[in-house]
């Protein structure tokens, strides 16, 4: 008994082992518009929705360079994946963002899929974690001089933007890690409103170490003979 629990401490340690740290990086207000992919130059967008695309899905796929992945230290690691938004018939993809009529933006849900991608330098597999944070945004320019006033739910917590005069104003809200975003509740009584940018938070499923592996063949070696006796 005392060295059939000996070999499962081992197999234990063993898999901790193998398990490494978990490096994590995120993509902070990616900024997604009809046209393209904004304010990130890291960013090489391969397809995305033309201004004024009215669709449900809305796809951007992107492949982003230049983060650190695996805790190296060395910014040199890309991955590949498909933020899709779905929002129902009258969803569309705007110059300023996403909505599904001016002034509106219920039930617009943001998620990541399509993922790829192993680090540079450690061979670690790229995977999503969820998001981390989302924005509203709008404006008039209209050169009336017109006031905005507009609200949105973004995973249940609120944002409100307002301005007076010709402008665009954002706000945006941190949450606890989710695998989707979803905007709800939009109001407010002027101006235009859309889902405006997001927080993407990436990690990587590490590589076993061959000295983790040996342990894990060990234990399991020894297991069995203990079976045997």
């Amino acid at each position: 008994m005392k060295l059939l629990r000996n070999l499962l401490t081992v197999t234990a340690v063993a898999l901790l082992m193998a398990s490494g740290v978990n490096a994590q990086s995120t993509i902070t207000a990616l900024d997604l518009r009809g046209g393209g992919v904004f304010g990130h130059p890291n960013a090489t967008p391969s397809s995305v929705p033309a201004v004024g695309t009215a669709a449900d899905p809305l796809d951007w796929v992107i492949s982003y360079a230049m983060l650190d992945l695996d805790g190296d230290g060395t910014a040199n690691d890309t991955v590949n994946f498909t933020v899709r938004a779905t929002g129902g018939p009258g969803q569309r993809a705007q110059n300023q963002g996403v909505d599904t009529g001016f002034g509106n933006l219920t039930d617009v849900t943001f998620s990541v899929v399509g993922v790829s991608g192993t680090t540079t330098d450690l061979g670690s597999t790229i995977v999503f974690d969820g998001f981390t944070g989302g924005a509203i945004g709008g404006g008039n320019f209209d050169g009336a001089g017109g006031s905005l006033d507009r609200t949105a739910d973004i995973n249940g917590n609120a944002a409100t933007i307002s301005t007076t005069g010709n402008g665009f104003a954002i706000d945006d809200v941190d949450f606890a890690l989710t695998p989707t975003i979803l905007y709800t509740n939009s109001g407010g009584t002027s101006g235009s409103v859309v889902a405006r940018h997001h927080d993407l938070q990436f990690s990587t499923v590490p590589v076993p170490e061959p000295s983790s592996l040996a342990l894990l063949g060990l234990a399991g070696l020894g297991l069995g003979t203990r079976r045997r006796r």
